[in-house]
């Protein structure tokens, strides 16, 4: 029997006509594929693997499977949201509800001692602490596996089982020992330092107040992505950069400049922005749909649509000048959509003052500079 969570999604897909309709065509409409997904025929098989994967942590996979590794739900639907029916299924508000309720089951688990299963040696389990694993993680910390060791560069007890962490996702938010995030010029005002270990996705220019974010390759909207903040207006003509991270990466914030909070705002991806309150905002999954369907890869090609739908961790700084006013937006992905903000109104912080995490999964991260600077 299926867990009453995933009971419930499947009552709502077979109790609502258009999204039955939805479900049944974009398994039609898919296109063949060696992807996870296609071995999935049916809807209710795939309730079957959600429910499966409720009860699993990601494991350690290298190459190009380390992005499904860390985000299964995204390996199981993605082929699926290449579709139109897919689309339709995937923005209706009751199948958001109930993938936010898959989620949050699956939230519990990770934070559960279970969970810790995959903090383990063994490579063909997919052990977060094989050797191949743990190099790849100093690697990504800037590391030289011939070199360093994971406890050189991570707050971490190699002598104790699963090295002292007892569930996946205390193991994830793993602390980089204090000399590793040092920043560099910590002095220097006319330098921004990097937020979190990421790779830079996009660069935009000249800001402006509402744009048609949804539509891709265009520019970001500041009114969405801000949720209306009454900042707004400070960023519009501004610049934004954009940076993704994976899930070898630490997943710390650390204050990119030296100034001080001047407010803190935490989004759901769930929560309504235009003042219109009928339906909540799609999930990631269906974002930015390829007509062609010719790019199956839903997150990498949707970074800039997720930063104005998923949960949202707003910062906003008041650096030393020439900076002035920047704002660190932590983005959470899907399934992996949680973030956690440390800091208030009116702390003080040096460059590498901790501002928060990202829990559960890789995500994406903005900052968004005033207009009038050269970044």
């Amino acid at each position: 029997s299926l867990a009453p969570v995933v009971q419930d999604f499947k009552n709502f897909i077979e109790g609502d006509g258009a999204v039955y309709t939805a479900f049944r065509e974009m398994f039609r409409q898919a296109a063949a594929s060696t992807a996870a997904g296609a071995a999935i025929e049916d809807y209710e098989e795939l309730m079957e693997v959600i429910d499966a994967t409720l009860m699993v942590a990601p494991t350690y996979r290298p190459g190009p499977s380390a992005m499904v590794a860390g985000v299964p739900f995204y390996g199981i639907i993605a082929r699926f949201c290449n579709t139109p029916a897919g689309y339709e299924a995937f923005t209706h508000p009751g199948v958001n509800a109930r993938f936010c309720a898959v989620f949050t089951e699956w939230h519990a688990f990770l934070l559960s001692p279970e969970s810790a299963e995959v903090i383990v040696p063994e490579p063909e389990a997919g052990g977060w602490l094989s050797p191949e694993a743990l190099d790849a993680m100093v690697q990504s910390a800037g590391g030289d596996p011939k070199l360093e060791k994971f406890q050189d560069f991570y707050v971490c007890d190699p002598s104790a089982e699963h090295y002292g962490f007892t569930s996946y996702d205390e193991f994830f938010v793993r602390e980089l020992l204090p000399h590793r995030w040092d920043p560099e010029l910590p002095n220097n005002p006319e330098i921004v330092n990097s937020p979190c270990s990421s790779t830079v996705h996009k660069l935009y220019r000249n800001l402006a107040h509402t744009d048609r974010f949804y539509i891709k390759n265009t520019p970001y909207s500041l009114s969405h992505m801000l949720a209306g903040d009454a900042r707004v207006d400070d960023f519009v003509g501004g610049t934004l950069l954009q940076a993704m991270l994976g899930s070898l990466d630490y997943h710390g914030w650390r204050s990119p400049v030296r100034g001080t909070v001047v407010g803190t705002r935490l989004i759901s991806g769930m929560e309504h922005l235009d003042g219109v309150p009928p339906a909540p905002h799609p999930t990631y999954y269906a974002a930015c749909l390829d007509n062609n369907r010719t790019d199956l890869d839903v997150v990498s090609r949707s970074q800039d649509f997720v930063s104005a739908i998923s949960t949202r961790a707003l910062i906003f700084i008041q650096a030393e000048e020439p900076v002035g006013l920047v704002c660190f937006v932590g983005v959470g992905l899907g399934e992996v959509s949680t973030c956690k903000i440390v800091v208030k109104e009116g702390d003080l912080l040096e460059k590498g003052s901790k501002l928060g995490d990202f829990h559960f999964g890789g995500s994406t991260y903005c900052l968004i500079f005033r207009p009038g600077l050269n970044v």
